[in-house]
């Protein structure tokens, strides 16, 4: 071993009054220990967070839609024809659909609700609105007469699978006075945990919902999803540009839930510069831990030096202590965020209220980089930090040292 590597460690273990290891030694390690944790786990916890939310948004919401301008409904010729223009010009689609979408009001019994009733296709229920990932039973309609609900809903409404429902035309009884009404039975509920979406949202066959509200042949628009949503904007802009600014008009999930993506975005800074202020807290520890060493031990390296150790060397055992409390302060935050984010990750002890975060359990991304990156730059820092106390050491005299020794 170095010479100055095993001076180094000599002093980092050298009795003290507090015990066998310098009690401001352990301080600083467990200080770093908990700074980079923290920054670990809020990394983590953040990075899931947003995953979740917007997995659920672009989810149930559809990617990207196109609809008229001109008009509320678009003819199934103009879908057919817009359809094939997304074909040929992106790649990056991965289903197209027609969907027709309606106010609505759903009775049974003496309770009724506004929704809004989706009209589509039954393969869109899962390949656009991954109803498959929201419902633990079947997310097909079964026949033209099935309907699928929000939990909320159905919870609203004593609702549940088999139930025969009302719908009644909304629209016809606010501008004819006309009650228009049809009977659907219940074949499953979602449940995604945005209170409005499984309180409002309700689907049907999409041509159940043409007969019913006079629409043979008519849709509100497209619907799309693509490769990768977190991208969509680069489709976006291809899409619009083949089918033309005027008279369709595409909008993006990010675009329909800019406020709350907004929100995700800065909701963690303070957060996270709390945890770097806490990790700062431990870097000054390590230097003030160094300069302590410094204090005791001017002894030794006046002896040091008088034995013929350059003041490059002296410099040097200064630096690989605070490396060395700076590696081992690392590797504890490395091992304790990991164990917190899969004890987590696997057994889902921090629970959350659904009607506020959108989700029961703390959600966990665990991310390699976040592991590789903040102990990096906190070791960096501390070699900084470590400098100015070995530059103190390094100039220290052999003479001033020994005088009184």
């Amino acid at each position: 071993m170095k010479l100055t590597t095993r001076v180094a460690l000599r002093h980092l273990r050298s009795k003290h009054s507090f015990g066998f290891i310098s009690f401001s030694t352990i301080l600083s390690i467990i200080g770093l220990t908990i700074g980079i944790a923290s920054l670990i786990i809020i990394s983590c916890i953040s990075r899931g967070f947003n995953d979740v939310i917007n997995f659920k948004l672009s989810g149930i919401d559809g990617h990207l839609r196109i609809r008229s301008f001109l008009s509320e409904e678009i003819s199934q010729f103009k879908i057919q024809e817009i359809d094939s223009i997304i074909h040929l010009l992106s790649s990056d689609v991965e289903f197209t659909a027609p969907y027709l979408e309606k106010h609505a009001i759903i009775r049974k019994g003496a309770l009724a609700e506004g929704i809004i009733l989706y009209g589509v296709p039954e393969n869109a229920l899962d390949e656009i609105f991954q109803l498959n990932q929201f419902s633990n039973t079947n997310s097909k309609f079964i026949n033209d007469d099935g309907i699928i609900v929000g939990k909320k809903l159905a919870e609203i409404m004593n609702i549940y699978p088999n139930d025969n429902i009302i719908i009644l035309n909304a629209d016809k009884m606010a501008t004819h006075q006309i009650l228009e009404a049809k009977n659907l039975k219940v074949v499953s509920t979602f449940q995604t945990d945005f209170p409005e979406y499984d309180r409002l949202l309700a689907f049907i066959p999409l041509k159940t919902a043409q007969s019913f509200f006079g629409m043979e042949n008519q849709a509100t628009g497209l619907i799309c999803n693509v490769k990768n949503p977190h991208k969509i904007e680069k489709t976006d802009i291809i899409l619009a540009d083949a089918v033309g600014s005027f008279p369709y008009m595409t909008t993006t999930w990010k675009e329909r839930h800019a406020s709350l993506l907004d929100w995700l975005n800065i909701y963690d800074v303070p957060i996270k510069l709390i945890m770097i202020f806490i990790t700062i807290v431990g870097i000054f520890n390590i230097g003030a831990s160094l300069w302590m060493i410094i204090i005791e031990k001017t002894t030794d390296f006046g002896i040091l030096q008088s034995m013929g150790l350059s003041r490059g060397l002296i410099t040097e055992i200064i630096l690989k202590e605070g490396a060395i409390i700076g590696v081992l302060g690392s590797i504890f935050g490395i091992i304790f965020s990991l164990i917190v984010l899969l004890l987590e990750s696997e057994y889902h002890f921090i629970r959350l209220p659904k009607d506020i975060y959108f989700m029961d359990s703390l959600p966990v991304h665990i991310a390699p980089e976040y592991f590789f990156v903040y102990p990096f730059i906190a070791l960096i820092i501390t070699l900084l930090f470590a400098y100015l106390p070995a530059k103190k050491a390094a100039n220290i005299s052999a003479s001033e040292a020994l005088r009184y020794e």
